[in-house]
């Protein structure tokens, strides 16, 4: 993008953010016009219309902002926005309030109140402490303003303004504390929820476990919690209906499922568990409340060696272990749950009137075990297809992204959000290499919200770096066309990725992919995130593909850009042809005109040139052409247009540049290139330029006629001698 382009492009957002806010400033421009007694009682007294119209668009800006605050979901909007928006609502109130006491007259002190009500309200309703202070301010400022404009005595000014702090730091540091400690509350409690889904899918096998569940905004992870959460409380509803069945039909007091965590050897080298009580049937007061049993207590020898397990005769002494206290449990049979070989849970009868389970009882309870088995196996393969199904819109829409991009920058951009679809990380970077893969240099990086401290100082590093050597991860991925490193976990220090200068990069989860096109590494895709088992062997495969259609992007958008560049720029100088001159001299053109920013127009030529030709031959007029060309270019500033205008004539455009400025500009240049030796078969000889100027808006405001005033300041240096510089402004007097 041009300077002038960016400049643009400021004055666009400048514009669209004024306007986007434009409540906030007539909150803020409401305090001078109390100060000067615009609207208060004086002026409304004599019928001031301005002042009513002041006191109508404020009480629009009002509107506006309670309107948007009623419909805006502030849980989606990011922090920086949310806290902005939360500065104009307690500006705009605090204006409205403050224009009350002014224009009440007698009445006035009875409306104070509602000012201290108010700030205590904004205190502790207001999240952000930036917001906060903000409101704090224009509290301060309106009610100085007030004293002023009302001709309030000093010392009332300041008992007020010392009652607006009191009502504030006090609701600041008592009941804040308390709406933050409930809202931390809450938090933990969603948290909690969270988490006990987690483990719940954790139990099923319903999440693979480089798939934690996370806080992420809409994506992958949402996507997995919600569709982990439907699959837990189906699972739960079929096991507690197949639970109740078996306790009605065999008369049983409790039927519970009791699930087993964690299950590893002890120190004696015998099975040992964590037993959590998964789903529980009964009429019993007796069963534990916390789902965390204590130990296995009766069925350590199902644990130990998974096989039905009959006991009779039992006491209040020896129980199962899903009761808390004694229930009369006189007869217990225990069926274990499998999955494969592994033991996943046990499924455990009990009856209080001493009935035994006979052999046909405990055949009806290892048919339910296994059809408990079922409903998971059942689950989890449903989970699997949407999470595939999930997985392949987003590779689907990450390669229609892809294609999509025509320029490297959209390159860039749409494979990160692509990335971030199917993989999440906390720095994302693509790299590019030379063809022999020696040389690397950092085409873009990306870092995720939330991405750790080391993460984000790691970013200011990485923009725009060149390096060089084989021992990085980057250089090995690019040697062996393989992705690096073999194992993505990553334990303890971090291997170096690019270089030893950047040194490791922090991180519990490390994938570097090659973007290789045919038999060709363009370079690599990093990514890296602080949570463990990230990129396991699928999600590579999936990135794998993406990054084969990084590669052809990347060359799409380089073909693009050299024909973009064959396009708007001539052959032989390099400089700006007059196709893409006319565009970028009509962007300036529009940009002055809004803004009132002067610009002139150099248009100068080569002396004598179809002599040069004539004498030297055209070879060496081409090698003059780009000798004025690269001094033109070296000396101009970036925001300068420099292009060839056609044949021996080029034209220069200064932007904020007055016609005197442009003057002495544009001798230095005629001076220098009269000081160049130019070289030939025939001998050294030495050219000069004529050059004219004209100046936006003294000159002229057409764009087109701004050209030809130029052109016709030329033609006059030319007539005068040559070797010259004449102003149009100058000519005409």
């Amino acid at each position: 993008m041009t300077a002038v382009a960016a400049v643009a492009a400021f004055v666009v957002r400048a514009r669209q953010f004024l306007a986007a806010h434009w409540p906030l400033w007539v909150a803020l421009a409401t305090g001078p016009l109390l100060a000067l007694g615009a609207i208060g009682e004086a002026a409304l007294a004599h019928g001031d219309l301005a002042a009513l119209g002041w006191m109508t668009v404020l009480a629009a800006a009002l509107v506006r902002v309670l309107g948007r605050e009623i419909v805006r979901p502030a849980e989606l909007a990011r922090p920086t926005a949310a806290a902005l928006q939360e500065t104009e609502l307690a500006v705009v109130l605090l204006a409205a309030a403050f224009v009350l006491p002014a224009v009440g007259g007698d009445h006035r002190q009875s409306l104070y109140p509602l000012l201290y009500a108010l700030v205590s309200f904004l205190t502790i309703v207001v999240r952000s402490k930036g917001a906060v202070w903000a409101a704090m301010g224009a509290a301060l400022a309106f009610e100085a303003a007030v004293g002023r404009g009302g001709g309030v005595a000093a010392a009332v000014t300041v008992e007020h303004m010392a009652y607006l702090g009191f009502f504030a730091l006090g609701n600041a540091l008592v009941l804040r504390g308390v709406v933050e400690r409930v809202r931390r509350h809450h938090e933990e409690a969603v948290g909690a929820t969270l988490e006990r889904l987690r483990r719940e899918a954790r139990d099923f096998r319903l999440i693979a476990a480089q798939l934690p569940l996370s806080s992420r905004l809409r994506g992958r992870d949402e996507e997995e919690a919600c569709m982990v959460q439907a699959s837990v409380e189906e699972i739960h509803e079929q096991l507690y209906h197949q639970l109740d069945l078996l306790r009605v039909a065999l008369g049983l007091h409790t039927c519970a499922l009791v699930w087993v965590r964690d299950l590893a050897p002890d120190a004696a080298g015998r099975s040992s568990a964590n037993l959590v009580l998964k789903e529980v049937a009964t009429d019993s007061d007796a069963v534990v409340s916390s789902p965390e049993l204590d130990g296995p207590g009766l069925l350590a020898a199902v644990v130990r060696d998974p096989k039905p397990l009959r006991l009779t005769a039992l006491d209040g002494r020896r129980r199962p272990p899903y009761y808390e206290a004694p229930d009369g449990v006189t007869d217990l049979c225990a069926v274990p749950v499998r999955d494969g070989d592994a033991l996943r849970g046990i499924l455990c009868a009990d009856r209080t009137d001493d009935r035994s389970f006979s052999d046909a009882e405990l055949a009806v309870l290892e048919q339910a075990a296994a059809h408990m088995i079922r409903v998971v196996e059942h689950e989890r393969a449903f989970a699997a297809v949407e999470r595939g199904k999930y997985e392949q819109e987003q590779f689907y829409r990450a390669s229609e992204r892809l294609n999509e991009a025509l320029t490297l920058a959209d390159v860039y951009r749409k494979t990160f959000e692509a990335l971030a679809a199917i993989a999440p990380y906390d720095l994302a970077v693509l790299t590019g290499c030379d063809p022999a893969g020696r040389t690397h240099e950092i085409l873009a990086v990306d870092v995720a919200d939330g991405a750790p401290a080391g993460t984000r100082a790691l970013v200011e590093r990485l923009e725009g770096y060149t390096f060089e050597g084989e021992a990085g991860l980057v250089a090995m991925a690019v040697k062996n066309r393989h992705h690096m490193p073999a194992n993505p976990a990553v334990e303890g220090r971090g291997p170096v990725v690019f270089d030893d200068a950047v040194g490791p990069v922090e991180a519990r989860s490390l994938l570097v992919l090659p973007l290789v096109r045919g038999e060709t590494v363009l370079g690599t895709i990093v990514l890296a995130s602080d949570r463990p088992g990230r990129y396991g062997p699928a999600t590579r495969e999936m990135l794998k593909v993406i990054g084969h259609q990084v590669g052809v992007s990347l060359q799409n958008a380089r073909m693009y850009q050299a024909m973009e560049e064959r396009a708007t720029t001539d052959g032989l100088t390099g400089l700006t042809n007059h196709r893409a001159f006319q565009e970028r001299l009509s962007q300036l053109h529009a940009l002055a005109e809004r803004t009132g920013q002067r610009f002139s127009v150099i248009l100068t030529d080569i002396d004598h040139f179809k002599s040069i030709n004539d004498t030297y031959g055209h070879p060496v007029g081409d090698q003059v052409l780009r000798r004025v060309a690269a001094l033109f270019a070296g000396r101009a500033r970036k925001v300068d247009i420099v292009a060839r205008y056609g044949g021996e004539e080029f034209v220069l455009v200064l932007p904020d540049t007055d016609g005197e400025g442009a003057a002495k500009f544009a001798n230095r240049l005629r001076e220098e290139v009269a000081a160049q030796t130019m070289v030939s078969e025939h001998g050294s000889f030495h050219v000069t330029i004529s050059m004219g100027i004209a100046e936006f808006p003294a000159d002229a405001r057409d764009r087109a006629e701004l050209v030809r005033l130029a052109d016709e300041a030329l033609y006059h240096s030319k007539e005068s001698g040559r070797n010259r510089v004449t102003r149009y402004a100058k000519m005409v007097r």
